[in-house]
């Protein structure tokens, strides 16, 4: 089974999304950051240091800056149960920068307060295929989790153009998955179009023994970064820092915030 694709539907670039972002106001631009987006008068609060540095990270994402918000979601992301929507939303993220392409990515002035010691001397940040291969591994592990909006973006992308039958075999199995799966159920949501539901219509799925139609929990990912560690002990992003609390034992999976299915993240021109 496949895990890397790099193709992806046009209309995607409007529905593929950072779920559970911060909702802004409209005078945005004439009242914040110009680097971050961040409303100076409104930032984020936290809580943790942690779900400081998810909110922040959600904020300038949804702002054009997945580029910066990555290093912060992968890092959260590998805290495990959880943090399935961290996840998530790094897996789109690193996909849209792959989309989004200038060149290797690197820190830029106003979003963290040491700017050298975020981690972006990592191998997918350095490549495009390499950078988009992370995406699909990040949603491979939060669709495997359960996470519905993951399930959704892997049918999207691995139906999109330049599919083979593998892939449409695998997207046939997320489909499936999300169809089923408890947590859309609740919330009512289906972001998956009646296109790509006819063109899977009769397309056979993988064998009852493939390993990815079992939940999976979202493992633990051990980690001596001194950047992931920040983050989870301090929160120490611009704009503004946050007073924060104990950091928390991971909620349960009914805690977590519900999926939504419609943003729009990207990065910005540098």
């Amino acid at each position: 089974m496949k895990h890397i694709k790099t193709a992806t539907k046009g209309s995607d670039h409007n529905r593929y999304s950072i779920a559970g972002m911060l909702v802004l106001p409209l005078l945005l631009a004439a009242c914040s950051s110009p680097n971050t987006g961040v409303d100076s008068r409104n930032p984020p609060t936290g809580g943790t240091p942690a779900e400081f540095g998810f909110q922040y990270a959600q904020t300038i994402a949804k702002n054009g800056n997945c580029d910066q918000a990555l290093p912060i979601l992968i890092c959260l992301g590998e805290q495990g149960p959880g943090w399935e929507l961290a996840t998530h939303s790094g897996g789109v993220c690193a996909l849209e920068a792959a989309k989004l392409w200038t060149g290797p990515l690197q820190a830029r002035p106003g979003f963290f307060n040491k700017a050298s010691k975020v981690s972006y001397d990592k191998p997918y940040y350095r490549s495009k295929a390499a950078l988009n291969a992370k995406g699909m591994a990040l949603l491979h592990r939060s669709a495997a989790a359960g996470w519905p909006d993951s399930q959704a973006v892997l049918v999207r992308t691995l139906s999109g153009p330049g599919h083979d039958e593998a892939d449409l075999r695998e997207a046939k199995l997320w489909i499936t998955r999300y169809d089923h799966n408890p947590r859309r159920k609740i919330y009512g949501s289906n972001s998956i179009d009646k296109d790509i539901r006819t063109q899977l219509a009769d397309i056979t799925p993988p064998p009852a023994s493939d390993p990815a139609w079992k939940k999976a929990v979202l493992s633990k990912v051990s980690s001596q970064d001194p950047f992931c560690k920040s983050v989870l002990r301090t929160g120490g992003f611009r704009p503004h820092r946050a007073p924060v609390a104990k950091e928390s034992e991971p909620v349960d999976d009914d805690d977590l915030p519900a999926p939504e299915t419609v943003d729009r993240p990207g990065r910005r021109n540098r």
